[in-house]
């Protein structure tokens, strides 16, 4: 938080220098640095995959898993990526013009079906380009970077056979667009630990941090008991930070737009049979690691939460009927007013809530 704290200061020593109108002008751009004043042109906007055009028949629910974009409320559904490989994980670039998600179309015949490779598209899908090997993409705020997790070797084996997998030399990595673009420079490996399995980076909208998960590479990959949520500087400066501390499995931390809240996957549930694993949950806390606290209870895991842009909801994905198939549902920040947000045909999962300019629709 010494990031905010250093423009709060900047803004109440310029009251005193220079006035009244002009403090107020000082305090609204504080306002905008910040992430709190609602941006003008934008649309709250939800990017997710689906199988609903063609929902799979065999072991794997989310072969052919595509991008879509819909409005907040559910509506306006429209396809992005249309392939017969499987893309997933997107996320919505700050300035809603840009996204990046992971895509297993560039793999080899001879590597793991969930072998991916980051891409980036316009936000209407087109200009789709490939990257760099490496799973879940998030941007920085001035959308000019983009960290993942990646093999640390470029030939890892991969933990699981699940979408997104972490290789068992897993570190973060950041990425900037432009200059990969125009002279393919590499990716900056920012967490270089050879005894952990790093992954699941999310960028801080406010104070330019990343969160990130990471367990010991000699857990047990399918319940890692050591994963715990840490945060770090993006450019690799300092340790990193570690803001939970216990003996259970946390996933897929996410920023709240003003940089104040974090959610998360806790694995805190009750298991869904006797002697299966406890299921993930929904749990919040605090940028610092105080005041967590779990929204979720039941059976079910609760998987990849992601904040409304004015930070009042939470939305993930969870398991409906059938092996893997996934809806997203939508609560309050506070746990109240559950509901599920997709339905058949096919599965809906691996949110990202963002906002994308309007185009005059």
């Amino acid at each position: 938080m010494e990031a905010c704290k250093g423009i709060k200061n900047a803004a109440l020593t310029a009251l005193v220098i220079i006035g009244g109108s002009s403090a107020v002008l000082l305090a609204a751009r504080a306002q905008v640095r910040e992430g709190r004043e609602k941006k003008t042109g934008m649309t709250s906007t939800i990017a997710f995959v689906s199988t609903r055009h063609d929902p799979p028949t065999g072991d794997n629910p989310l072969i052919a898993s595509q991008i879509y974009l819909m409005d907040a409320d559910g509506t306006n559904v429209r396809r992005l990526t249309r392939n017969s490989h499987t893309d997933n994980f997107p996320a919505l670039s700050p300035d809603g013009r840009r996204i990046v998600f992971d895509s297993n179309r560039l793999r080899t015949g001879g590597e793991p079906q969930n072998t991916a490779h980051l891409f980036l598209m316009n936000a209407d899908g087109t200009g789709q380009t490939p990257l760099v090997r490496g799973n879940s993409g998030t941007w920085s705020p001035d959308g000019k970077r983009i960290a993942f997790h990646a093999s640390a070797s470029g030939s890892g084996r991969l933990v699981s056979g699940l979408p997104g997998a972490a290789a068992a030399d897993s570190d973060i990595f950041v990425l900037s667009v432009d200059d990969f673009l125009k002279k393919r420079a590499r990716p900056k490996n920012i967490t270089n630990n050879s005894a952990a399995v790093d992954d699941d980076p999310d960028w801080s909208p406010v104070g330019g941090r990343l969160l990130f998960t990471s367990h010991a590479a000699t857990d047990d990959h399918n319940n890692a008991v050591t994963t715990e949520i840490y945060v770090i500087d993006p450019d690799g400066k300092g340790k990193p930070v570690r803001l939970t501390d216990n003996a259970e499995e946390e996933r897929a931390p996410s920023w709240s737009a003003d940089g104040r809240r974090i959610v998360y996957c806790c694995r805190k549930g009750d298991p869904e049979r006797e002697g299966g694993l406890r299921s993930f949950e929904i749990c919040v806390m605090n940028a610092d690691g105080t005041g967590q606290a779990r929204l979720t209870n039941n059976k079910i895991g609760d998987l990849t939460p992601t904040w409304s842009p004015d930070g009042t909801k939470i939305m993930f994905h969870r398991r409906v009927g059938g092996r893997g198939q996934f809806q997203l549902f939508v609560i309050n920040a506070d746990g109240t007013d559950e509901r599920q947000l997709t339905g058949p045909p096919g599965l809906s999962g691996f949110p990202n809530w963002g906002e994308v300019r309007n185009t005059g629709r």
